[in-house]
């Protein structure tokens, strides 16, 4: 048994980058989705919804969507400085989702996670007092 790990101890120093030969699971590069899907999906959109954006530059935000054309949309970014209103081409959009009102599906559960650990802190919290006035921690 020694030896077997003396033996595999030694082949992964002395070969430590043989798991990086091996050829990578590399995606096939996404396809853009055409503008007139983009349109039909911004049309339907309610004005004034908060939207989240990713564009073919990289930029990725959340905005206001003000006015949907033929051409694209026009959004403002929410930002805590205040900047002009933006209009994105159909062909730009890489992602265009409406966010959650409410933080989305884990912020019933971070609420509840929250609301517990607040709840059993309060509970040793007053049971330690309740202990130290009582005079059961020896103080």
């Amino acid at each position: 048994m020694k030896r077997l790990c003396a033996l595999l101890m030694m082949s992964a120093l002395a070969f430590p980058d043989c798991a990086a030969r091996v050829p990578a699971l590399v995606a096939a590069p996404r396809l853009a989705d055409p503008p007139e899907l983009w349109r039909a999906y911004a049309e339907k959109l309610p004005i004034g919804s908060i939207v989240r954006i990713r564009t073919s530059d990289g930029d990725y935000f959340a905005a206001s969507l003000l006015v949907v054309d033929a051409t694209g949309i026009t959004v403002k970014a929410r930002t805590r400085m205040s900047e002009p209103a933006l209009h994105l081409a159909f062909d730009r959009l890489e992602q265009l989702e409406i966010e959650p009102l409410n933080g989305g599906p884990g912020a019933r559960a971070a609420a509840v996670a929250i609301g517990i650990a607040t709840g059993v802190g309060t509970f040793f919290g007053t049971l330690f007092i309740a202990c130290l006035l009582a005079g059961c921690l020896g103080g």
